[in-house]
């Protein structure tokens, strides 16, 4: 194992990786305040808000895919057995977060970016669920709770 962890190849997948969740759990963490923010205000606009943050939208949604895919690389170079509980968890987790955020999360940001503003209310429900199951996700895999090898 240790061997693998000085090989350039693991090291490279590996900073791809930690890049991709970097990019990925910025919007997918900010954003969702950045609405409850926006509704406190007095002024708020949850509208243009939508509007301004579609394209990051994608761009954090499609690195979030990325990592994951990736992270299955790292899995499978490194000297975890697939077994392990900590990796199946992640897994459920990181599928389960994907299609909230690809099937209800996202398309409720368009929809409110074309000015449903009754979409606001899956977004408060949806956001806080998707960060949590990030949240979980990262611990599992830092801590590897459980795991069989370092």
């Amino acid at each position: 194992m240790f061997a693998l962890l000085r090989d350039t190849g693991y090291n490279i997948v590996l900073f791809l990786h930690v890049s991709s969740i970097i990019v990925a759990l910025t919007g997918a963490v900010a954003h969702p305040l950045m609405f409850a923010l926006e509704q406190k205000r007095s002024d708020g606009d949850v509208v243009a808000l939508a509007q301004r943050i579609e394209v990051p939208s994608r761009i954090y949604s499609i690195a979030y895919v990325v990592a994951g895919i990736i992270g299955f690389g790292l899995v499978s170079m490194g000297d975890w057995p697939w077994g392990d509980a900590w990796i199946w968890i992640s897994i459920l987790l990181w599928v389960a977060s994907t299609g909230l955020l690809h099937g209800a999360m996202i398309p409720a940001e368009k929809a409110v970016a074309h000015g449903d503003s009754s979409a606001v209310a899956k977004m408060d429900k949806i956001g806080p669920i998707i960060m949590v199951m990030i949240v979980v996700i990262v611990f599992l895999m830092t801590v590897k709770p459980g795991g069989s090898a370092l």
